[in-house]
């Protein structure tokens, strides 16, 4: 199940809106299915699995014949590497910070992918939500980062990544949306000729497509 619904996008698409009206900084949320396909981790596993199965199997049935355990190794190993694309047996069996890197990878993918480095006074605010690692990943060109900075940052990306665990990636969006957008039009107000460099509406993998 998809983590934003069209009614969950245009709350959002709203929510940007609103908050650009009171600065010049330009702020884009974008989904992706997926930050990265993971084939090595499944593999890793499947073919450690797959060598306990064998020896277990020679334990139970010492007769079988090695095509059936050579068949039954295969077995497991195709089902882990099935498994591995499943996004709650994904976030079991993938170390944290294997999962944290594929998105920030991903989210400076797409920081380039959308121009963000292009709006005038290079104010732009990415925020990536990926659903297979229900992960998020933040970041701002240079003209917003040195306000909020690394740490400021982390923050709101925690703040997301707990309310989409609890089932509200609609609202921790929103929240920090507007969070984000408080400390722009603190330091950055809109200006007499401010115009919307770039598009509210979320954009999704017909925008972002994974590697």
């Amino acid at each position: 199940m998809a983590l934003l619904d069209e009614t969950a996008r245009g709350r959002i698409a709203a929510a940007i809106t609103e908050v650009e009206r009171r600065t010049s900084g330009e702020i884009v949320v974008a989904e992706t299915r997926a930050s990265d396909d993971y084939p090595d981790l499944g593999l890793a596993y499947g073919a450690a699995l797959a060598l306990v199965v064998a020896a277990l199997a020679h334990i139970v049935w010492p007769a079988l014949s090695v095509s059936w355990v050579l068949w039954l190794q295969t077995a497991v190993l195709f089902a882990c590497v099935l498994g591995a694309r499943v996004g709650p047996v994904l976030r079991v069996l993938a170390p944290e910070r294997r999962l944290r890197e594929s998105v920030e990878r991903r989210a400076r993918e797409a920081f380039l992918e959308h121009e963000l480095f292009a709006t005038r006074e290079r104010t732009g605010v990415l925020i990536l939500i990926s659903e297979l690692e229900h992960r998020v990943a933040i970041l701002g060109d240079a003209g917003i980062d040195r306000h909020v900075q690394a740490a400021g940052w982390s923050v709101h990306i925690q703040r997301m990544t707990a309310a989409i665990k609890q089932g509200r990636a609609a609202d921790g969006i929103c929240e920090v949306t507007q969070a984000i957008g408080a400390v722009l039009a603190e330091h950055l107000p809109p200006r007499a000729d401010d115009t919307d460099e770039l598009a509210n509406q979320v954009r999704g993998d017909d925008a972002i497509v994974p590697r």
